[in-house]
């Protein structure tokens, strides 16, 4: 009886495996910089522990029964690989002409579905002897000042849409710390799973010269990106791993996040 007990999970186990498809290796692509939580270490070899990004792609490919083979790049050079088919997945804030591009998950009128989307909150950093209330607005604030956004983020490109002056000249969050500190720019806009992801960060570099405005500027999101060629081969495994961002990537991106947080 003990036997039959342990082989009828087994045998569901191996059925539904079977159902679902072999899953072809994703070679998941992401930025070679060291931006924690999200990413720890900077070049091409990944540390023991990636960052909590790195670590809810894994847990996406595994939802799928996929195994997962990472590429560090340069970011400037991610959409290309993934558009060129030489990585096969990335997490993307994606604009509804990337579909052409890239397999993206969509919703029953052909548009992105931010159902099964990550959602990341534009938070700012300002100088603390600006005085300035933390419930501020900054939409409203930075109309007329210059914000400072990484090197090749998105981010940048959006908030230029939206009229906003924007200096992206900094590769990462402390030189463009350092750039507000000397007046250079107003204040630091960076997309974070929760607000506070950083403080820890900010304030072991920076002390008390640097606060956090309350008030997102704006909220994002991002979805796992796949290529054309990876989703033709893997087109239930693709749906599988975005049906488990929509259930349980938000939930797990926290848990991950606090992990790192704690770690430091």
């Amino acid at each position: 009886m003990r036997i039959v007990k342990v082989l009828i999970p087994l045998a569901l186990a191996l059925a539904a495996s079977q159902a679902i498809g072999a899953c072809t290796p994703m070679r998941l692509g992401y930025v070679d910089q060291h931006r924690p939580p999200y990413y720890m270490g900077a070049g091409s070899v990944e540390p023991a522990h990636p960052g909590a990004s790195v670590e809810l792609m894994r847990a996406i490919a595994a939802s799928a029964g996929c195994d997962v083979v990472t590429v560090r790049l340069p970011l400037l050079r991610l959409r290309a690989a993934l558009e060129a088919g030489s990585i096969d997945a990335m997490p993307i804030d994606a604009s509804e002409a990337d579909g052409d591009k890239f397999a993206l998950p969509k919703n029953k009128a052909g548009k992105l579905d931010r159902d099964k989307a990550l959602r990341f909150n534009a938070i700012v950093f300002v100088r603390a002897s600006d005085m300035l209330a933390k419930d501020i607005d900054p939409a409203d604030y930075f109309k007329t000042r210059v914000l400072g956004v990484n090197y090749g983020a998105a981010l940048g490109t959006q908030l230029r849409s939206l009229g906003y002056q924007v200096d992206d000249g900094a590769l990462e969050s402390s030189r463009n710390i350092e750039k507000m500190l000397h007046k250079r720019i107003d204040g630091y806009a960076l997309s974070l799973v929760s607000a506070g992801d950083i403080d820890r960060v900010v304030a072991s570099g920076f002390g008390e010269r640097v606060i956090r405005m309350d008030k997102p500027l704006l909220v994002n999101h991002i979805w796992l990106a796949l290529s054309k060629g990876y989703f033709e081969k893997n087109p239930r495994q693709a749906e599988i791993m975005w049906n488990w961002v929509g259930t349980q990537g938000h939930a797990r991106f926290a848990e991950l996040v606090k992990k790192y947080e704690n770690e430091r």
